[in-house]
C-alpha cells in the first residue's frame, strides 16, 4: 500500500477549512452566501457545470448545473504527508430533460437552458473542485410563457485561456437563413 492510499484510508483530520471564495481550474468560485453579500458586485461567481457517469458502465454522462454553496479543505495528515482536498458542496438543479425536467437545450445552435427553481433529488451534492468548471446564468428579459422561469447557460472561460474554435462553430450556419 502507498503511503497516500494509507493517509487517505486513515480518513481526514476533524478539523475541516471552510472557505466562501477559491481559485480552481482558472476559475475564481464564490459561494451564494459570499455572492449575496457583496454590495454592488461586478461578478458572479457561484455557478457550477460538471459532468458526471450515470450508471455502472460509466459510459452514460450527465450535465449538471448548479450553484455553489459551501467550499470545504479536507485533510489527511500522516506521519510525513499531508493530503488536501477541496470540495464543493452544491445546489443541482434538476437535471432531467422534458416538461417538468429542469433543462433544456437546443444542439443545433448550443443554447442550454436551466430552471433554477428546480432542485436534483439526489444525495449526492458534493464534488471534487477539480472536477467543477464555472457557467453564469442569465435570465430572459423577456418573460413569454415558455421562457418564464428559465435561464440561459453561458460556460466561462478560465482566466487567461480562449476555447479553442472546432469545426462546429464554422459548420453550423445555413447560408441561406444566417441561423
Amino acid at each position: 500500500m502507498t503511503d497516500e492510499l494509507r493517509c487517505v484510508s486513515q480518513g481526514f483530520n476533524r478539523t475541516v477549512m471552510k472557505y466562501e471564495k477559491y481559485d480552481m481550474n482558472g476559475f475564481r468560485f464564490h459561494t451564494e452566501y459570499h455572492q449575496n453579500n457583496r454590495p454592488g458586485a461586478k461578478t458572479i461567481n457561484t455557478g457550477v457545470f460538471t459532468k458526471r457517469s450515470r450508471g455502472a458502465d460509466g459510459a452514460n454522462y450527465v450535465d449538471y448545473y448548479g450553484r455553489l454553496q459551501n467550499i470545504y479543505e479536507l485533510t489527511f495528515n500522516c506521519t510525513n504527508i499531508e493530503l488536501k482536498l477541496v470540495v464543493f458542496q452544491c445546489h443541482w438543479f434538476d437535471p432531467h430533460t422534458g416538461p417538468h425536467g429542469g433543462q433544456r437545450s437546443d444542439p443545433s445552435i448550443g443554447l442550454v437552458e436551466v430552471k433554477p427553481s428546480t432542485t436534483y433529488t439526489g444525495s449526492d451534492v458534493y464534488i471534487v473542485a477539480h472536477q467543477a468548471k464555472q457557467v453564469y446564468y442569465l435570465p430572459y428579459p423577456c418573460q413569454k410563457e415558455n421562457l418564464k422561469g428559465w435561464e440561459v447557460v453561458f460556460r466561462v472561460s478560465p482566466h487567461g485561456k480562449l476555447p479553442r474554435p472546432s469545426d462546429d462553430d464554422y459548420n453550423n450556419i445555413d447560408p441561406k437563413t444566417y441561423e
